[in-house]
């Protein structure tokens, strides 16, 4: 429960930082009637391009190897990344997939396969968290407020950047406004995060595949799987007590 916390806060903190450059509200495209009617008029853009395949490259991290590839649909509204992750420490070898899939207002999280030291430790629970909440708060964040969130926050747009073939903007904040030489940087392409750097851990794109078509299965949670809710403020709030 502990990792999937951490994975999903990381997650959080990447989707608000991706509103803080966007200040001002954008009208929805989608038509009325159309299937995408429902989910487009409760869930805002997150991108500016329809659909695509980032792929980043492998990060290793204390001997930590991982990779990871995200897929999007419908402007980002739905997206699932992939995560594989392989480590040798101290004797115990592992190898692990996992998927996280953001659909609307949810998050789901599963393992695609969990292998440690040969034996197959793969879970079958899929964890669900409610983000309308988190959600809500990026989007006051970075539309309602968003001068004044960039001001408090010491954003900084830093030129431009080419990564995995095209051209981004570059871009800084800090996540403490009484601290702000403690930043994360990144680059930014049509809000994608094709870089992100903080402190020593520097995630980046390799590849994009602009408006590819993507299977909708990315985005679904396969057969034989149980689905357990968490709540992840609660989680939130029992970690900060311990």
């Amino acid at each position: 429960m502990k990792s999937t916390m951490k994975r999903t806060a990381a997650l959080l903190l990447l989707s608000t930082l991706t509103f803080l450059p966007g200040c001002s509200k954008k009208e929805d495209s989608a038509k009325q009637g159309s299937s995408a009617e429902s989910l487009s008029t409760s869930t805002p853009r997150r991108y500016d391009l329809q659909s695509g395949i980032v792929t980043y490259e492998p990060m290793v991290i204390m001997g930590i190897k991982s990779e990871s590839t995200l897929y999007f649909d419908d402007y980002g509204r739905r997206e699932a990344r992939e995560t594989v992750t392989d480590s040798n420490i101290m004797g115990m070898k592992s190898h692990e997939k996992k998927v996280d899939i953001t659909d609307g207002d949810y998050m789901i999280s599963y393992e695609v396969e969990k292998i440690v030291n040969g034996k197959d430790e793969t879970s079958k629970v899929a964890t669900k968290t409610d983000l309308r909440k988190f959600r809500d708060m990026a989007m006051k964040m970075g539309a309602e407020i968003g001068e004044q969130m960039k001001k408090d926050f010491d954003y900084r747009e830093e030129g431009s950047e080419v990564i995995a073939g095209v051209t981004g903007t570059r871009y800084s904040v800090s996540l403490n406004k009484e601290q702000k030489d403690q930043r994360v940087y990144g680059v930014l392409y049509k809000k994608i995060a094709l870089k992100t750097r903080m402190g020593a851990i520097t995630m980046t794109a390799s590849k994009i595949e602009e408006n590819a078509a993507v299977s909708a299965s990315k985005f679904e949670v396969p057969a034989g799987y149980t689905i357990q809710e968490v709540d992840l403020e609660k989680e939130m709030r029992g970690a900060r007590n311990k």
